[in-house]
């Protein structure tokens, strides 16, 4: 173990400036978008079916510039790599991906596609890429170049994401994504996962973040948020939905939201100082309480703040793209390595004893 390396450190300026940076950016590209989608439409809306709709647009736009972001940061910033300046790179790379997600978006419909087609793409879109590149570990194309991957990628994502869209699954649904956050921000994911060689290491975490799936929705269903009885995202998935008045809809997006982004820039402290699993456990369970919390105030700003539902969709689901922009392009929060309690190498759990 490297003596320079800390374990469970505090380090509130980078907690304070990372927070500020992110949930800054949240509020104020939020306010931008939402004002762009009711003047310039993503998709066809017309007249009262803006007011209805601007949301939809917005989610979009950001989720397929995030989709993009992300795509150049697995395989080391290509083609962005050869610029030294890593905030001249980041800036130049962001923007890029905005460019590159609202002609994504505008695809969807230029290509003939409505509404029902944008979840589904998007869905699988960023099922393919974390069982690839995030809980794969790019294992597919780990001994290509840059280029290479990115192509290769590509082709997989694009070609499962078209195969799927086209059968009865439809689309992976996104349940998964706030729990593949805590599993990926504390390391509790590869902990579990420890000397498993991929691709039965990715795929383990995918079952894993299954079950936590259907943990979460069985207690939604106690909650009276979440029906069973109602039909899912597709004939295929006999998993229910939400109910009407959207609040569990708003949880999740809340949940995208301030996972990666709180405890990335907390270097996920105090949770830190307790051996995993139980220090990775406790650090999900207190976002799910922080998620509960975020929601609850959200829903309080409809009527003072926000105009409806919609509008506080919008704000609590842009917080997604710079909770992993800013660390995973800019580095904030990842710049300094540092230990879990009981870790030896930063960033594995593969040299650790069971």
């Amino acid at each position: 173990m490297s003596d320079n390396i800390e374990v469970a450190p505090w380090r509130p300026n980078d907690a304070i400036k990372g927070l500020l940076i992110i949930y800054g950016l949240t509020i104020i590209s939020c306010a931008i978008i939402n004002m762009w989608m009711k003047a310039s439409p993503i998709g066809p809306w017309v007249g009262d079916e803006i007011q209805n709709w601007y949301w939809f647009d917005n989610v979009t736009f950001q989720l397929m510039a995030l989709w993009w972001a992300l795509m150049f940061a697995v395989v080391g910033y290509w083609p962005f790599h050869k610029i030294e300046n890593p905030m001249k790179r980041g800036v130049i790379l962001t923007a890029v991906s905005w460019v590159l997600g609202f002609f994504t978006a505008k695809a969807i419909y230029w290509s003939g596609l409505g509404a029902d087609w944008v979840f589904p793409i998007v869905g699988s879109l960023y099922f393919y890429l974390a069982f690839f590149s995030f809980t794969g570990e790019n294992w597919v194309v780990a001994n290509l170049s840059q280029p290479r991957q990115f192509f290769v990628l590509m082709v997989l994502i694009l070609g499962l994401t078209y195969v799927t869209t086209n059968t009865s699954i439809r689309w992976i649904p996104a349940w998964w994504f706030p729990f593949i956050q805590m599993g990926a921000a504390t390391g509790l994911l590869t902990y579990l996962t420890r000397n498993m060689a991929q691709p039965l290491k990715g795929i383990t975490q995918m079952l894993i973040l299954f079950l936590a799936v259907c943990i979460y929705l069985w207690i939604s269903k106690m909650m009276g948020i979440w029906d069973l009885s109602l039909d899912g995202v597709s004939g295929f998935w006999h998993i229910g939905y939400l109910a009407a008045d959207s609040s569990w809809l708003l949880w999740f997006m809340v949940g995208c939201s301030v996972v990666y982004g709180v405890l990335i820039p907390l270097h996920n402290w105090p949770f830190t100082k307790i051996p995993m699993p139980w220090g990775g456990l406790i650090a999900s369970a207190f976002c799910i309480g922080l998620i509960s919390i975020v929601t609850i105030f959200l829903k309080s700003l409809i009527g003072p703040v926000f105009t409806d539902m919609n509008e506080a969709l919008t704000y609590g689901y842009m917080g997604v793209n710079w909770s992993f922009v800013i660390p995973l392009i800019f580095g904030v929060g990842l710049s300094k390595p540092y230990l879990w309690a009981g870790q030896k190498t930063p960033g594995t759990w593969d040299d650790v004893d069971d």
